[in-house]
């Protein structure tokens, strides 16, 4: 469970995420438990002293990047998900998002896909830079570099299924697998995330 101490640290994070990130999350809490269990997140968030009510939030509004962790972190309370349920909520939050849905059109060629990918990156988040790092068309595999984001652990499993699901929406038929291979909060210069399909 989420401490007060990890609470005030977590408040003091500098940088901007779009609300359609946390609407995304709320998105994904209803399909899961229900309306519920999405009310137990946001008690938790005005226990905490940080009151927050998803369905004020504005897809295309920009809100404190640390409302990003906090709903990672309060969601994986509330629901008790491990590793791998960050994963699947990861993997599940293309689906639910509307920057995703609309706006935001992935190219179905990976080298076209490679070059949008830091421009997809700044409108989802003012922290931080993603970009492809390595490209092998024949092993069919690719490298993400995420640099100058050391927010909270959270983030890495729930990247790992969010990146994948991503790069499956531009190759709609092939099965796509994320690792995260480096990481900050192991002594890492940058998050490196390596996705391969089949």
């Amino acid at each position: 469970m989420i401490t007060r101490t990890e609470f005030q640290e977590i408040i003091k994070l500098d940088g901007q995420v779009r609300g359609s990130a946390l609407n995304t999350d709320a998105a994904y809490v209803e399909s899961q438990e229900g309306r519920a269990a999405l009310h137990r997140v946001e008690t938790t968030f005005q226990t905490m002293g940080y009151p927050l009510q998803y369905t004020k939030i504005n897809s295309m509004g920009w809100y404190p990047v640390c409302l990003r962790v906090l709903s990672l972190r309060l969601i994986q309370d509330v629901l008790m998900l491990d590793e791998a349920g960050l994963r699947t909520m990861g993997d599940a939050a293309p689906k639910f998002s509307f920057l995703v849905r609309v706006g935001v059109n992935l190219p179905l060629l990976p080298a076209a896909f490679t070059k949008k990918i830091p421009g997809y990156w700044r409108r989802h988040y003012r922290v931080g830079e993603l970009w492809a790092s390595e490209m092998n068309g024949q092993e069919r595999s690719l490298r993400l570099q995420l640099r100058n984001f050391r927010l909270h652990p959270v983030l890495c499993r729930y990247f790992e299924g969010y990146f994948g699901r991503l790069l499956q929406f531009g190759f709609a038929d092939q099965q796509v697998e994320c690792r995260e291979t480096k990481c900050v909060y192991e002594g890492d210069a940058c998050h490196e995330y390596e996705l391969s399909w089949q």
